[in-house]
């Protein structure tokens, strides 16, 4: 374990308020899927292990080389992975979306699995492994037997979760923070937008960082939404980085251009029924690695880039 870690795990005090923050990541899975992929809603509802991973949950991340070697497999067999793996692509409303999301799924449930293992006692592990081997049968039951008794799996799924909450509870104090603690972790002001559309309020915030990095460069999400109404808009903020998926790119179209002297990306669909307007607009934050990206359900181009300019204007 890296020492300046080691040293960071010694300070955490247990805030009391760590079991509200860390249904916070729960909810940022549940909310914001749509900040990865926009037809991940359903997700959820297939694979609900996924919770354990919360917020931290990305399409894409480490590759596995050999299946056979890793944790994963011993909670959860080859034959289970490849199962659920088919099981998840043809629920998807997209298959080759699925097929995308339910490899990221492994793969990071992988990850999250390595990371319990280096923070957690041997008996606090072995116990949490087996919990989310649980759940994971629970899925692949319900994606096996449409027929299954859901109330019944809903029940057990909401047990596990509980029993599995003294231990997620001490990961997330590890990798779920508040925005002044986020601050204290970058060079640069986390700004709240100055600008925000009439109609709308502040509904949640929350920054984490990767399990794989923890304690280093945060992701912050603040959630908007409409007073009266269903609507609402997302920020995030967030390190570019090469390996990251690149949420603008499920759209149809991505324009770059130069507003006020700050780079922009605007990403939106050709207008249909389905997508409707949903659309995406990112900004560089000058002389720092992030970018403030937005994600807005039906505000116009020209109130996201007036909500965004206010985050990093002086």
């Amino acid at each position: 374990m890296n020492n300046e870690i080691k040293r960071q795990m010694e300070k955490i005090e247990v805030p009391e308020d760590l079991h509200e923050r860390s249904k916070l990541g729960i909810m940022q899975v549940k909310q914001a899927r749509k900040k990865y992929k926009r037809t991940s809603g359903w997700f959820i509802g297939v694979a609900a292990s996924i919770l354990f991973i919360g917020a931290t949950f990305l399409i894409g991340g480490s590759h596995l080389t050999d299946a056979a070697e890793t944790l994963l497999v011993k909670v959860f067999s080859l034959e289970e992975q490849e199962q659920i793996q088919e099981g998840i692509q043809k629920t998807a409303p997209d298959p080759e979306g699925g097929a995308v999301e339910a490899k990221a799924y492994l793969q990071q449930m992988e990850k999250h699995l390595q990371f319990a293992k280096e923070y957690l006692s041997p008996e606090e592990y072995e116990d949490y492994s087996r919990l989310i081997g649980d759940m994971m049968k629970i899925d692949m039951e319900r994606i096996e037997n449409p027929h299954a008794d859901m109330t019944k799996l809903y029940k057990r799924e909401e047990e596990i979760l509980q029993d599995a909450q003294k231990y997620t509870d001490k990961l997330n104090a590890l990798t779920n923070y508040t925005l002044e603690e986020a601050q204290e972790m970058v060079d640069f002001a986390i700004n709240r937008p100055a600008y925000v559309p009439t109609g709308y309020d502040l509904e949640e915030e929350i920054a984490y960082t990767e399990e794989a990095n923890p304690l280093e460069d945060p992701t912050i999400t603040i959630k908007y939404g409409q007073t009266d109404g269903e609507f609402g808009f997302y920020l995030h903020i967030e390190k570019i980085a090469q390996d990251k998926y690149d949420e603008l790119s499920t759209y149809d179209h991505i324009d770059s251009y130069e507003l006020n002297g700050f780079a922009f990306q605007h990403a939106h669909d050709t207008p249909n029924v389905d997508t409707g307007n949903v659309q995406a607009m990112s900004v560089m934050i000058p002389g720092e690695e992030y970018e403030v990206i937005m994600v807005a359900d039906i505000l116009s181009k020209e109130e996201m880039e007036k909500v965004l300019l206010s985050m990093v204007e002086e």
